[in-house]
């Protein structure tokens, strides 16, 4: 969202010719001001639209200042030159990219291009919802999808990996009628399995043996609709506080402005 209000407000059009020297001053600091208004509503909508944002997408924001040089004022998310920025199809609408790690598993040839990774009741969620990050690299370590990555941090045959292992074992299910892919995650002859395409655990059970639950289930991808009305809300701010923002900046400009030749 750019603030760039000179033709938008005749009442500004007018001060331009009337006090012209002290109008780039006034006009830098309203549309800074309007900025950080506008940043605060947009912050303000994060928490309207969405369920316990996490405090990185509280603070997504930036406000770029206006200058008496570019009297524009810039307020958008950071890093959005990624094109796989995880926000941008909550304001433009489209496909969610592929999250990092779910990247390595389609690299992997365990999960479709196509597909996106949910988490399912053994994932282990923080208190914004989002699934731990300790957990997404035992999964990986333990399917050996870190070597995609150029990482040493796959499981090993050690003692120590091997314990980890017999509490909680992680493969992925291809799908009914196929074969699981993990060490030692169904059964020695490698049966055809039941379960739904995805990531699952297997742990010790003091009544069964052994129980499987689901720690992310491969779904079609999903194609999201527009929730942050960025554009909107930005704009409604603008038409409100604007106006007050540039009488105030301007008044406050004529009350420290010089006396024309520099005399004091």
């Amino acid at each position: 969202m750019r603030i760039d209000v000179r033709d938008n407000f005749p009442e500004v059009k007018r001060a331009l010719a009337e006090q012209q020297a002290q109008m780039p001053f006034a006009l830098a600091l309203a549309l800074t001001r309007t900025g950080q208004d506008v940043r605060a509503a947009e912050k303000a909508e994060i928490t309207s639209v969405f369920d316990r944002p996490t405090r990185y997408t509280l603070n997504s924001l930036f406000l770029q200042p206006a200058t008496k040089q570019k009297l524009e004022a810039r307020v958008w998310v950071k890093d959005t030159e990624r094109p796989d920025h995880y926000l941008l199809p909550q304001i433009n609408g489209g496909n969610r990219p592929l999250k990092r790690f779910e990247q390595l598993l389609v690299q992997r040839g365990l999960m479709r291009s196509s597909e996106r990774a949910v988490p399912g009741e053994a994932a282990k969620l923080d208190g914004y919802g989002n699934m731990g990050r300790g957990q997404i690299v035992k999964i990986l370590s333990q399917l050996q999808a870190f070597n995609l990555a150029g990482s040493t941090a796959n499981a090993s045959s050690s003692k120590r990996s091997k314990a980890k292992r017999a509490r909680a074992v992680y493969f992925v299910s291809t799908g009914p009628g196929t074969h699981p892919y993990g060490r030692h995650s169904w059964s020695k002859g490698r049966m055809a399995q039941t379960l739904p395409r995805g990531v699952w655990v297997r742990k010790p059970d003091a009544v069964m043996g052994s129980k499987v639950s689901p720690v992310l289930l491969f779904v079609s991808r999903a194609t999201y609709r527009p929730r942050w009305r960025f554009a909107e809300v930005a704009e409604a701010t603008v038409q409100r506080v604007f106006q007050g923002h540039i009488n105030a900046a301007l008044a406050q400009a004529l009350r420290t402005a010089r006396p024309a030749g520099g005399a004091r």
